[in-house]
């Protein structure tokens, strides 16, 4: 088993924040996470959650096109694409943690599946 000075918890905005700045002092960091970095809010919670406000958003604008003097016909929406959309921005978000996390001498160890 390989000794570190501080092993965090968790790579979700505190725990990956916390173990990057570790190992900028120095010190030999681990970081254990059981699924995707970035957290809850990340993956699940409030990113995708705002990328499917935003389609609402803008299907809501377009639904009221006519007050600005703009119409048209056969409006189409297609749930799976904003879901599709959703997750996309999600893995950019989580590319750019796990971007950070090489960038800095630490260890992302991966919790043992149960």
């Amino acid at each position: 088993m390989a000794d570190y000075d501080v092993v965090v918890l968790g790579a979700g905005p505190g725990g990956y924040v916390a173990a990057i700045r570790a190992a900028q002092l120095g010190l030999k960091t681990a970081i254990v996470e059981k699924d995707s970095v970035g957290g809850v809010c990340l993956n699940w919670g409030c990113i995708p959650s705002k990328s499917l406000l935003r389609n609402a958003e803008v299907l809501n604008l377009v639904n009221n096109a006519e007050e600005f003097g703009i119409t048209f016909e056969n409006l189409t929406y297609d749930f799976s694409k904003a879901i599709s959309r959703s997750r996309e921005v999600v893995d950019k978000l989580t590319s750019g943690v796990q971007y950070l996390l090489s960038k800095t001498r630490l260890n992302l160890l991966k919790e043992p599946e149960s």
